[in-house]
């Protein structure tokens, strides 16, 4: 008698649909972020700091790097099986680099509206120093390992062209000098590409 396994969900196949619905959430995320930005981005940054729509800017584009993060994992999951050494680097670069950029976002949740009220002035000073230079980092190694993720599934043909080759224009746009939830929109895009493949696969 054969073993019936359609009604079967591994953990898996539950990681891999959780994450597909993870990476269509995420664009949709980021244009709610632009949207509720972009009135703020004409004014000084002491004063945008004070506001709640600050909060619900910085706190949405927060909440698409953790879609990101989550989708990246269960995509990865859905292929990791088929790509080479390179896709496998490249995947843990792009996750240590989306983690980094993760953490630029909730400094920029929790840490400027406690500098608007402490110190106002330090908002409007250009940006320099070790804080720079942190903020360099942390999108050069998400943009390194998002253009090489992308190449090698690419090069793998595990994922539809169009999502691979989004995916990599969006690396590359991340380190574009525009608001957060601007530069990563692009990415988001390739990545929710990539989820409904996964959710159409599973």
């Amino acid at each position: 008698m054969p073993l019936d396994m359609s009604t079967s969900t591994t953990p898996r196949n539950r990681l891999t649909t959780w994450a597909g619905m993870a990476a269509v959430a995420a664009p949709l995320l980021a244009l709610f972020a632009i949207a509720s930005g972009i009135p703020l981005y004409t004014m000084d940054m002491a004063d945008a700091a004070s506001t709640n729509r600050l909060l619900i800017a910085n706190g949405a584009t927060l909440g698409v790097f953790l879609l990101v993060v989550y989708a990246l994992v269960g995509v990865h999951a859905h292929v990791q099986a088929r790509l080479t050494t390179a896709g496998q680097l490249g995947f843990v670069v792009a996750l240590i680099g989306t983690v980094l950029a993760a953490g630029g976002a909730w400094d920029s949740l929790f840490a400027q509206p406690y500098i608007a009220d402490a110190a106002p002035a330090v908002l409007d000073d250009p940006t320099g120093g070790t804080l720079l230079a942190g903020f360099l980092v942390s999108y050069l190694v998400l943009a390194i390992g998002w253009t090489t993720y992308a190449i090698a599934l690419l090069r793998d043909r595990v994922l539809p062209t169009a999502a691979t080759v989004t995916m990599l224009v969006g690396a590359l746009l991340a380190i574009a000098p525009a608001p957060t939830a601007i530069r990563v929109l692009p990415l988001a895009v390739g990545v929710a590409l990539a989820g409904r493949s996964v959710l159409r696969d599973g």
